[in-house]
């Protein structure tokens, strides 16, 4: 069995949890990190911008074979720019 494929088996679980829980949950998760990564200029805020960074790699990755070039770009774009503030917090 492949890398991705595991992935894909081990995170189903916790898709099906997102999925099911009411749509502000994950959007709220999203903004607190963002909100508090952003607002912190130390450390802290380096870490809470990593986590989202994470989490939107994650799905990235799990998203990737369906996606289009520009939806693809822009999701990379994504995630440099939260590396980028990540990095300048540390």
């Amino acid at each position: 069995m492949t890398a991705r494929r595991t992935l894909e088996l081990r995170s189903g679980p916790l898709l099906v949890l997102l999925g099911r829980a009411p749509k502000a949950v994950p959007f709220l998760l999203v903004a607190a990190l963002l909100v508090g990564g952003l607002s912190l200029h130390s450390a802290v805020g380096g870490l809470l911008l990593l986590v989202l960074a994470a989490f939107a790699g994650w799905v990235t990755y799990l998203a990737w074979p369906v996606l289009r070039p520009p939806a693809r770009a822009l999701r990379v774009l994504v995630l440099l720019l939260l590396v980028g503030a990540a990095v300048a917090r540390f």
